[in-house]
């Protein structure tokens, strides 16, 4: 078997598949499911903004009865098919950007001309048997990390839920890196994803522990549907910007992940309270009233955290037995959470 490693024109590439000389073969599909509008959207504005995408594979064969060499799509068949149907005009875009609500023709002549002359990079299999294809992906297979639970969701859902959490991500991943809150391996292992979507659990269904199954849950409960996403995303974008504007008080000992769960649901909370928290901490939705003051309560918090010490004060040695083991169970997150609002209100 050899491979051949070559690279085609979305043009290009769209005639070919047009003409039939590069086909589809549904036995190296992995889902019969074709894409949804906002996966498809999003690798064309991909392609668009000039990124990579990953590479196509082509199985390389000559039919003897009509003496003519076609290739089958082993890999990228979601991703041809995609390319295909936004260059024949069939789908508009709809992640939110510069190409956003245009289908190909809406595009100028200077983009258009950019996405037929983007380059599709392709691996190309000859002189091989279909043992010899199946025997290449077993390999692939066994080379590759496993998913964690959070890379399956976002390789399992498609809908405006996932989307959501991917914005919200790449729109603070680099807030989260200068924090020190996520690394950037964590982060390309989507852990910054993850733990937007356990604030959203915890703004919908209160303080409890944290759990896979209740982020999973959320997944499917907004897949098709997201009524609330603006509610979600202004809160979340006010509590985060809180953050920022206290981050001189925080210091090191209140940007652990664990308790920058707590305290930016307390913020949230402070300002557009969520039933599901009321029990926990009843707010009233008023603003801020003292800054100084809640820097330095946040600032002692801080210290607390970070030094271990509390000075005889009951509700700080609380707070700091909440913040030393098991921290991402229900007790210890309402105790943290609740500190954190009577020192924000």
């Amino acid at each position: 078997m050899k491979v051949n490693s070559t690279s085609f024109t979305v043009a290009e590439y769209c005639q070919q598949m047009t003409d039939r000389a590069i086909t589809v073969n549904r036995d190296y599909q992995r889902s019969n499911a074709i894409w949804p509008v906002a996966a498809r959207s999003f690798l064309i504005d991909s392609m668009l903004n000039g990124f990579p995408i990953p590479k196509i594979s082509l199985y390389q064969k000559t039919d003897f009865r009509t003496r003519r060499t076609v290739k089958e799509i082993v890999d990228g068949q979601q991703r041809s098919q995609a390319i295909l149907d936004f260059f024949n005009d069939s789908f508009r875009i709809t992640t939110k950007g510069e190409f956003s609500g245009l289908s190909y023709t809406k595009l100028s002549e200077e983009q258009q001309q950019s996405f037929l002359s983007y380059q599709l990079s392709i691996d190309v299999f000859v002189d091989a048997t279909e043992a010899d294809i199946r025997e290449l992906f077993r390999r692939v297979n066994s080379y590759n990390v496993p998913l964690n639970p959070q890379e399956i969701r976002h390789a399992t859902y498609q809908g405006k839920f996932k989307w959501f959490l991917l914005e919200m991500a790449n729109q603070y991943s680099q807030f989260f890196k200068d924090m020190g809150i996520f690394s950037e391996n964590q982060m390309a292992r989507m852990e910054d994803a993850k733990f937007i979507g356990d604030i959203c659990v915890g703004l919908l269904d209160g303080i409890v522990s944290a759990s896979e199954s209740r982020i999973e849950k959320i997944y499917k409960k907004f897949d098709k549907d997201f009524p609330i996403e603006e509610q979600l995303k202004s809160s979340i974008q006010y509590g985060i910007d809180q953050t920022i504007a206290y981050k001189e008080a925080l210091g090191e000992g209140l940007t652990k992940k664990y308790q920058f769960y707590c305290l930016l649901l307390a913020f949230i909370h402070s300002k557009n309270p969520f039933e599901a928290l009321q029990d926990t901490f009843f707010s009233t939705g008023t603003a801020i009233q003292s800054p100084q003051s809640v820097k330095e309560k946040l600032s002692r918090l801080s210290e607390v955290a970070g030094s271990g010490r509390t000075d005889g004060d009951p509700e700080l040695q609380s707070f700091l037995t909440a913040s030393e083991k098991t921290t991402d169970k229900k007790i210890q997150r309402e105790v943290r959470f609740k500190a954190f609002c009577n020192a924000i209100n």
